[in-house]
């Protein structure tokens, strides 16, 4: 079925504000649906949950996913 808009606007909203965002097998399909590349960098998809878990607390040491945004010129 089609992804929740709450959690749609909410995916938006992280992504936007240069989060990190993970998602278990079935669940990129919220992703596309809020626009977000499941390639995108600080995008964590495939795998266990544990390796997801794994690559996402390491990404959540920074605190925001700057590789995201071009440099400002």
């Amino acid at each position: 079925g089609a992804a929740d808009p709450r959690v749609v606007l909410m995916l938006d909203e992280a992504f936007r504000h240069g989060k990190a965002l993970g998602a278990w097998p079935g669940a990129e399909e919220a992703l596309r649906a809020a626009g977000i590349p499941v390639d995108a960098p600080g995008v964590v998809t495939g795998g266990s949950g544990a390796e997801i878990l794994d690559e996402l607390t390491t990404l959540l040491t920074e605190h925001r996913v700057w590789d995201r945004f071009p440099p400002a010129e």
